[in-house]
């Protein structure tokens, strides 16, 4: 059997690396009973604006695995001041369980060399699950929610939401360091590049934002349980007005703030892939992306 072999990722990769995201994600949806739903175009360019924003700012966590001189599989890390996050670790199906994901990952975990918290958004997969249980990290369970937001059950608007701005990253990045011990600097001109709206509280005692992409709870960050809740809400609310549904992921026991607006909003809230933290536990008033954490 050949060997795999680690590389460090290029932009000439980026094309074949989306690929093998798509695949790979969708076979885990086959597996899982689901019927996977086509991936449009637009969804493609947005991945590969990922994948170059991570070989341009990380390119020391951006990896992919070869066999054979064929590409298989990539992994994509971040490091913000000293936290460290995996953004995607993927091979492609027909190479899966014959070690390439192990290297990708040990290669990686290198990268968070130096850094003081580390944190992985596992999939449902129970291979991805294991593999980061056995690599020094702590597990926490999580739900999703999903559906078209009730707003019969919003709470007294009690703080001023108003758009978020091209002058705000500074405060944005405040707010993350305060949430999750780190900012997230050339990550918010993407975000906002892939569709993203941002929304912000910056008057009275508490501060946060949030990101809301396609109706979806993209991120969202805050210094207390009240500015993380209305910050949500505002998100339902921008959802409904737009006749979109909603979907809010990446809620553990820590987030039960917004586990009971997902309920009093009438979502449905299922199980999810678990979150994985080494070095602190999941900050409180705090959603994180998937990609960018």
């Amino acid at each position: 059997m050949s060997e795999t072999q680690l590389r460090p990722m290029t932009e000439a990769d980026v094309e074949e690396t989306v690929r093998i995201q798509i695949d790979a994600f969708s076979d885990l949806g086959r597996r899982e009973g689901q019927q996977p739903e086509p991936v449009l175009d637009y969804q493609r360019n947005r991945a590969k604006l990922r994948h170059h924003h991570f070989v341009t700012h990380d390119p020391g966590g951006s990896f992919v695995a070869t066999i054979d001189g064929q590409l298989v599989g990539c992994a994509l890390a971040l490091r913000r001041g000293t936290l460290w996050g995996l953004s995607l670790l993927v091979v492609d199906p027909a190479r899966q369980s014959a070690g390439a994901g192990r290297k990708l990952l040990d290669a990686a975990l290198a990268y968070a060399d130096g850094c003081d918290r580390a944190v992985i958004l596992s999939s449902t997969d129970p291979r991805a699950i294991r593999a980061y249980a056995t690599s020094g990290f702590e597990l926490f369970p999580q739900v999703a929610a999903s559906g078209k937001p009730s707003l019969d059950a919003r709470p007294p608007r009690n703080h001023a939401v108003r758009s978020g701005a091209v002058g705000d990253t500074t405060f944005l990045d405040a707010i993350d360091r305060a949430v999750r011990g780190a900012g997230r600097g050339p990550d918010h001109e993407l975000i906002g590049g892939i569709g993203a709206t941002c929304f912000v509280v910056d008057d009275g005692p508490g501060r946060g934002y949030a990101y809301v992409r396609d109706g979806d709870v993209y991120l969202l960050a805050a210094t207390d349980d009240a500015t993380a809740t209305a910050l949500l809400w505002h998100c339902f609310e921008f959802a409904a007005d737009s006749n979109l549904k909603v979907s809010v992921e990446h809620m553990t026991g820590e987030q039960q703030w917004a586990i009971d607006a997902c309920f009093a909003a009438r979502l449905k809230v299922v199980p999810g892939g678990p979150v994985f933290w080494r070095g602190a536990t999941p900050p409180r008033a705090y959603l994180p992306s998937g990609a960018f954490l």
